[in-house]
């Protein structure tokens, strides 16, 4: 008898073994289901804060691209203002020296029609030549 008591108790030792190996692979299966969902969850998370990120960046250099254009597209037309200013402060400048030389012939006729209205009062002082300068002048 105390063979068949030994068997029970090896059996029902084997029977407590075979079950807490079924436990702890049933654990061992939970546990690597937890980690692998937070695995996932993470990969996820990460993921999406990269993806957000790749995303920005895509912008801000669209947004380079468009700035870059634009000031390109400012430079000629500042530059053609400054070539319309210029050609405007040439002509300004043109007109100014056109004054000043219509204000030096002026002066030139001015003086040439004093001379001439001397030089006419000196030969008609003399008595030759006033005649005819006298005769055209309204009394």
């Amino acid at each position: 008898d105390a063979m068949s008591m030994f068997k029970s108790l090896l059996d029902e030792h084997q029977g407590k073994q075979a079950r807490m190996k079924e436990e702890v692979e049933v654990s061992r299966r939970a546990a690597l289901a937890a980690v692998s969902g937070l695995t996932e969850s993470l990969v996820d998370t990460v993921n999406s804060g990269v993806v957000e990120v790749f995303e920005n960046q895509k912008k801000i250099e669209e947004e380079a691209r468009e700035l870059q254009a634009k000031a390109v597209k400012f430079a000629r037309v500042t530059s053609e203002w400054v070539r319309i200013l210029s050609g405007f402060d040439k002509e300004l400048r043109e007109i100014g020296d056109f004054e000043n030389w219509i204000k030096a012939v002026e002066h030139d006729l001015t003086n040439l029609t004093g001379v001439l209205e001397y030089v006419a009062a000196e030969n008609g002082g003399r008595g030759g030549g006033g005649s005819e300068q006298q005769q055209h002048r309204p009394q």
